[in-house]
């Protein structure tokens, strides 16, 4: 009996830290889904329903609808995606202190002001954003396809004459 006891109790000091362990996993996967359903998934969607409504505004109503059912529905897949995968990599690369840490960040009212205003598609540093990332994906797409085109603070090139009219 002294045996049997002596047993039970080296089995459950045992599986207390393993219970622990996996709580604290849990913990972790459940702060980071948060995370990163209130950052990336939340800048993403109001970046994609941006997107999404430019691609559909010439469209027709009917084909409008089909496509932002169509579209939402795939968004919603990947969401979940992403939202899985994150959470597991982010759990694996943060504490549990590091997570909820990063959380109140993110809830924090002048941050939520400030990331607002970043993702405020008519605000002026959104279009001072896009003016410089524009200029510099075209200089990297002039660079990609061999270097013609024109230089950074060249002036642009003048247009071609049209070739004479051909003798009669």
């Amino acid at each position: 009996m002294t045996r049997l006891i002596a047993t039970l109790c080296l089995t459950t000091a045992l599986a207390l830290p393993l219970a622990a362990r996996a709580d604290e996993a849990a913990d972790k996967i459940a702060e980071a889904k948060t995370l990163v359903s209130k950052t990336l998934i939340k800048n993403l969607q109001t970046g994609f329903g941006a997107a999404l409504e430019k691609t559909v505004a010439a469209m027709p109503d009917q084909k409008a609808d089909a496509v932002r059912k169509e579209l939402n529905a795939e968004f919603d897949r990947q969401r979940e995606v992403m939202v899985e995968g994150l959470s597991k990599e982010y759990a694996g690369k943060f504490s549990l202190t590091e997570l909820k840490h990063l959380n109140e960040i993110y809830d924090d009212k002048t941050y939520q002001k400030f990331q607002a205003l970043n993702a405020d598609p008519s605000s002026s540093v959104t279009a001072i954003s896009q003016g410089s990332v524009t200029k510099l994906l075209n200089m990297l797409a002039v660079a990609a396809a061999g270097g013609e085109g024109p230089q950074p603070g060249s002036p642009p090139a003048a247009a071609p004459s049209p070739a004479p009219a051909p003798a009669k």
